[in-house]
């Protein structure tokens, strides 16, 4: 089965299955080869050319170079309260995340669902009111918090995404990304969300629902995102704006022709008839012909109908504004007259004499004559009280008389704003009336000012009103009618120069759209048959005992149609039904798992995980076997983290001896979650040497022959574990770290390709970083189990010391040291 996986499997490294790059060269090959005419195949360059590469791509190095989980970190958050933290181990294989239900173990697949996507399929599902109310964990009082750590190929250190929520929305996450080398950002501007959005590598049971049970436009675009063919749908809505443009032109040039024909028929004019029979003729009129039409109104009518129009378009004076700002400024002049009848003027100048006595007293204390009127009464301090009251009196008199003279200059200015310049072209009889209007400009006495501007306006205005109403009836005299229907002509004209040649490339447009579509359609159905081919391939796993066939996977309708959908065609016992229709709740969640997992496992996702939150309810034992089945192939290619609560899925890894990490989460009180390790693929064979060591009555063989190949099994998986994470953390595609991986044969090359990187590294060289690593007992080690494959066998006096040594070199080489 994994052979036949492997043939169908989207992962291959295929130019079918390269994405969207390789889609428009293969269309590109198609259209140089078809039989369709220059000019739309032309245009299908430009447009397939014109079409963006990368666009909303992931900033990941390459699809190869994929990203893993390194670990999960919650706190505060659903059933979480202090941090907890779920290690994994950043490459292909499968983990088993396990616990009861309310352990805790669901908060870590929802935490690091939101950290990325911003949402959870719970979330969508569950929008209540006590969702959203108690989404923080009850026994903690700290702030939220999910931090994922994400190892990307090419970097020696981990990235770290933050989510934390400013608020009580639990719909709006504050998320941040930090990657080495690059600072933090917003993850929101990272732009991975089109690939979360396209590969999803979240899969929930509310998920698995929607897979099946969603809407059909949302079935068919959660397949047809990974085939590759957005670029495509992008060039076909380019050409679609273009035929909208042309095609809407000529519509309206046609739209607009009857009616030019009945107004044109209405006119007795002989320029008219003419006109008319061009216009109202069949098939494309003369454009020169009405060019010449439209050009034959004699110019000294215009240019009378010009200075009509601009004499009816006169305006005078508004003699409302210049009334109130008239009013204004003989008021001010008013206020100003009282000021200065008052005494105001004078205020100031005495106010300043004062003052500078006073402030000689000051300074002269002891002079006994006045140094004004030189009395003998001397400036003493009652004087000096009385003086300045005095000041302080004259002061505010002078204030007034300063606001009343700015008051009227500002009334002066705004009768000056009203008056306008003369126009740069007048009828005659307005020359002087509008000059004089102009005069009040430069006059500077107030009172003169306000008669004259009064009078200006008053005639000037009289006058525009005057020539407006004599310039309008004459229009209404003048075949105003037939030089509007010149103009509605003219205007015709120009836009049915444009819409009628557009024409022939209307239909080069509509030929390149339906070679395109039928090219989109013909594409869509090969990309669709490896991911179809790879569907059938995980139910035929999944099914076991049903009778229930899949025989299709099919995308009907069109990227950009209304009505689109995924059609699943199946048979029960050779009978074709539909999927819905006939099949139990556990065979359409396999079903929905079929079509799942291709999607997540497409060769241009940047996600090299998959993380799937209780999949096994609703399955038979049967189908239990075959997930373990389909999750241990995925494995061999992806990071898959399943999270269950049912312990058949555990059994039935172990019974088909699949290996598989097992991480238990168990609750203790007030919300503390705990993660242990179970078992890993070292541990398993680790488990496997102890029981073998711990076994009574062997024969002598098994303790130096088979116990060392156990323990050198330990270490062959710890050091092909390091040799992934070194190669992924170096940006080594990963589709060559697996042939490098699956190359190195031999322990030592193992073991070289885990701790230096390097297969071609002699054995002395591997040797000293053990000693490095692990101290110079662990070479023995090593050799002692490279002795139990020789015939002779290798001596073993204290097996359960034998493999607690082994156990503590696998742990040490098992990871890669950090890099810088």
């Amino acid at each position: 089965m994994t052979e036949h996986l492997a043939q169908s499997d989207p992962n291959a490294t295929n130019e079918q299955g390269r994405g969207s790059s390789s889609t428009l060269s293969r269309l590109a090959a198609r259209l140089e080869s078809s039989a369709l005419a220059e000019a739309p195949r032309e245009l299908l360059r430009e447009v397939l050319g014109a079409a963006p590469s990368g666009s909303g791509a992931p900033a990941v190095p390459h699809p190869d170079q994929r990203v893993f989980l390194d670990s999960i970190n919650v706190s505060g958050f659903r059933g979480i309260g202090r941090k907890a933290r779920l290690p994994l181990t950043a490459k292909p294989g499968v983990t088993l995340v396990v616990g009861r239900n309310g352990s805790g173990k669901s908060s870590f697949a929802e935490g690091a669902e939101t950290a990325l996507t911003g949402r959870t399929a719970r979330l969508d599902k569950q929008r209540g009111e006590a969702w959203h109310r108690h989404w923080r964990n009850l026994h903690d009082g700290a702030d939220p918090k999910v931090e994922v750590r994400l190892a990307i190929a090419g970097d020696p250190r981990l990235s770290t995404l933050t989510c934390t929520w400013p608020g009580d929305d639990v719909t709006a996450p504050a998320v941040e990304f930090r990657r080495p080398g690059h600072g933090r950002r917003p993850f929101a501007d990272i732009g991975w969300e089109r690939a979360l959005n396209d590969y999803s590598p979240f899969l929930s049971y509310t998920d698995l629902d929607k897979v099946l049970n969603g809407r059909p436009s949302e079935q068919y675009d959660s397949i047809a995102a990974i085939l590759g063919l957005g670029e495509l749908a992008d060039a076909d809505e380019r050409l679609q704006g273009i035929e909208r443009a042309l095609a809407s032109a000529l519509k309206q040039v046609e739209a607009e022709r009857p009616a030019l024909v009945e107004v044109l028929s209405a006119l007795d004019d002989p320029r008219a008839e003419h006109a008319l029979a061009v216009v109202g003729g069949a098939g494309d009129p003369d454009f020169v012909e009405l060019g010449a039409l439209v050009t034959a109104v004699p110019e000294a009518d215009e240019g009378r109908l010009r200075e009509l129009r601009a004499t009816a378009g006169l305006t005078g004076p508004d003699l409302g504004a210049v009334g109130a700002a008239v009013d204004r400024l003989r008021e001010a002049i008013a206020v100003l007259d009282d000021v200065r009848a008052s005494g105001a003027e004078d205020a100031h100048q005495r106010a300043e004499l004062l003052a500078k006595a006073l402030e000689h007293s000051l300074r002269h204390e002891d002079e006994d004559t006045c140094p004004v009127c030189g009395s003998n009464r001397p400036l003493d301090e009652a004087w000096a009280d009385r003086t300045a009251e005095q000041v302080a009196t004259l002061r505010q008199e002078a204030a007034t008389a300063r606001e009343a003279r700015t008051g009227l200059r500002d009334a002066v200015d705004a009768v000056r704003h009203l008056v306008t310049p003369v126009p740069g072209w007048l009828p005659a009889p307005l020359v002087d009336p509008w000059e004089e209007w102009q005069a009040c400009r430069a006059i500077d006495d107030a009172e003169r000012l306000a008669v004259r501007a009064e009078t200006a306006a008053l005639v000037l205005a009289d006058a525009c009103a005057a020539l407006r109403e004599e310039a309008l009836r004459e229009l209404e005299k003048l075949d105003e009618e037939r030089r509007a229907c010149v103009t509605r002509l003219a205007g015709w004209l120009d836009r049915a120069r444009t819409a009628y040649p557009g024409r022939p490339r209307l239909r080069q447009v509509r030929a390149a759209r339906k070679w395109l579509k039928e090219a989109c359609a013909e594409l869509r159905e090969e990309r669709l048959r490896p991911f179809e081919d790879y569907s059938q391939r995980i139910w035929e796993e999944l099914r076991q005992q049903s009778n229930v066939d899949l025989r299709s996977v099919r995308l009907t309708g069109s990227e950009k149609a209304t009505v689109r959908k995924l059609v699943m065609d199946v048979s029960v016992d050779g009978t074709q039904a539909a999927a819905l229709g006939v099949m139990s709740q556990g065979e359409l969640h396999s079903l929905a798992l079929s079509l799942f997992l291709p999607r997540a496992a497409a060769p241009d996702s940047p996600f090299g995980f998959v993380v799937i939150d209780d999949p096994v309810q609703s399955m038979d034992p049967a189908k239990v076997h075959g997930l373990a089945k389909v999750l241990h192939d995925l494995g061999e290619t992806r990071q898959v983290v399943v999270f269950t609560h049912d312990t058949r899925l555990q059994r039935a890894f172990t019974n088909q001896e699949f290996p598989v990490n097992v991480l238990e989460v168990e609750r203790e009180g007030r919300s503390a979650v705990i993660v242990r390790r179970v078992t890993d693929p070292v541990g398993q064979a680790l488990a496997d040497a102890r029981a073998l060591a711990r076994t009574p009555n062997l024969p002598p063989v098994a303790m130096t022959h088979v116990l060392p190949s156990l323990c050198r099994t330990v270490l062959e998986r710890a050091f092909s574990e390091a040799a992934w994470l070194r190669l992924h953390r170096a940006g080594l595609a990963e589709h060559e770290a697996e042939k490098t991986v699956a190359g190195a044969v031999t322990l030592m090359d193992i073991a070289a390709l885990g701790l230096i990187g390097d297969t071609s590294k002699k054995a002395g060289e591997v040797y000293r970083e053990v000693r490095r690593r692990c101290g110079p007992e662990a070479v023995d080690l090593i050799r002692q189990c490279q002795e139990g494959a020789h015939p002779s066998g290798t001596s073993m006096p204290d097996p359960y010391r034998f493999v607690d040594d082994i156990k503590a070199v696998a742990l040490t080489v098992r990871k890669p040291e950090e890099g810088p």
